[in-house]
């Protein structure tokens, strides 16, 4: 009984570890580290600075729920997993909430310039 009960805890710790490490696979510091740049992090925020310049092409990645404020004018065009797609303007000042998402990006014009602010307790109440 304790062997099966020591087989059933590593295989869930192993299903655990699997899963954090597919979830910081697809992290957008880890996938597009050059563009997507962790300026501070605490217990509380992770602040990302993005920068690209026109034609840059991002891959499919993740964000947790953030607050994203854009420096820069741009237009980008994002791609979900299920294919869709969506075209966004930038405006400095624009400041955006964000629930959480998984998408690739095209830079179309300007030069992307943003900062995000990934909220830890957002992360939490969505359940990841």
């Amino acid at each position: 009984m304790t062997k099966k009960l020591g087989l059933l805890l590593s295989f869930l710790l192993g299903i655990g570890i699997a899963t954090l490490a597919a979830q910081k696979a697809t992290d957008s510091t880890v996938v597009d580290p050059d563009v997507h740049q962790v300026v501070l992090e605490n217990e509380h925020v992770r602040v990302l600075e993005g920068r690209a310049a026109p034609g840059w092409k991002s891959p499919m990645h993740t964000h947790p729920p953030l607050v994203l404020v854009s420096v820069g004018s741009a237009r980008v065009k994002f791609t979900f997993p299920d294919g869709k797609t969506s075209i966004l303007d930038l405006r400095p000042g624009q400041v955006i909430w964000v629930d959480g998402v998984e998408h690739s990006w095209e830079l179309l014009a300007g030069n992307l310039h943003l900062v995000g602010v990934e909220v830890k307790s957002a992360r939490v109440m969505q359940g990841d």
